[in-house]
């Protein structure tokens, strides 16, 4: 199964607070032809005016970029949002799915929020997956799916495959799929033979490597993830032909490193001791 590397722009913004232009243009430097925007850091509609939304087509077009992922979140917490608040950051998701859409990307990754002791589990669940549903029905007018990422953390609703494979059921949506995020199943303590129930829904996936019990978002290769293994077992589910059949060349694995807090005097050498190490582990994925 043919995959390539991608990155996430957010690095350079824990590193510097660099704006979208700013690690677009190092991710081009650094010899990447596929970037994900992360939202939530610098690329968001709270981030951006309109001049600089319309700037946004023209200056991955000059870096040679394609923008495959768009990482946006509700700004409000969905299980324990007020009715309010949901239509506040429904209208936000719209708006960025309108960025989306604008800027050539046909994916957005969300998370279903965390729970909410107030409004009990099965309430929190069924307010997520109505959220998710209308974000995937705004998405699906625009022509963009709308992914979810597990995130290895017990008090997140969708926190492990499993998880992901119920939330994947109940929003029942053709344009809902998956971010599958290596790191996050190592964090998990998850193996690779857990993703072959999910593998028709996988549209793009994440490099990322953590201490045993931490998420660290560290260099690739300098963790405890065995990306290896996973990495392996990703290619074996050969998802080529569905990903082929929603207008993707090949399955692309963006880097997603740093986190907020993090000291980074050389972000760049962070990337390149990540390439290298995803070269020595599988010299066929390349930065086409």
């Amino acid at each position: 199964m043919a995959m390539k590397l991608g990155m996430l722009t957010g690095l350079w913004y824990v590193a510097s607070q660099a704006s979208v232009f700013e690690a677009m243009e190092r991710a081009a430097a650094l010899g990447f032809r596929t970037v994900d925007l992360h939202g939530v850091f610098h690329a968001g509609p709270m981030h951006l005016t309109p001049e600089a939304r319309r700037r946004v087509r023209p200056e991955l077009d000059r870096l040679g970029l394609e923008a495959r992922n768009y990482v946006l979140h509700a700004r409000h917490n969905i299980p324990s949002a007020t009715p309010n608040e949901r239509e506040e950051d429904l209208a936000y998701l719209r708006e960025g799915i309108e960025c989306a859409a604008s800027w050539g990307i046909r994916q957005l990754m969300l998370n279903a929020g965390q729970w909410a002791p107030a409004a009990g589990r099965s309430e929190a669940w069924r307010r997520a997956v109505a959220f998710l549903q209308a974000v995937c029905e705004a998405g699906e007018t625009r022509g963009v799916s709308i992914v979810q990422e597990p995130e290895p953390y017990v008090w997140f609703l969708v926190d492990d495959l499993a998880a992901a494979r119920q939330m994947q059921y109940d929003v029942a949506r053709p344009n809902f799929g998956l971010l599958v995020d290596l790191g996050h199943m190592g964090l998990a303590h998850e193996s690779a033979a857990e993703l072959e129930p999910l593998a028709g829904s996988i549209l793009h996936a994440h490099f990322s490597d953590h201490l045993v019990n931490q998420h660290t978002n560290q260099v690739i290769g300098t963790g405890a993830v065995p990306l290896g293994d996973m990495l392996a077992g990703l290619r074996a589910l050969r998802v080529d032909e569905q990903l082929r059949a929603r207008g993707y060349d090949e399955l692309t694995i963006a880097f997603e490193l740093g986190a907020p807090g993090d000291t980074i005097p050389d972000p760049d050498d962070w990337v390149e001791r990540s390439i290298a190490a995803i070269r020595a582990l599988d010299p066929s994925i390349g930065m086409r």
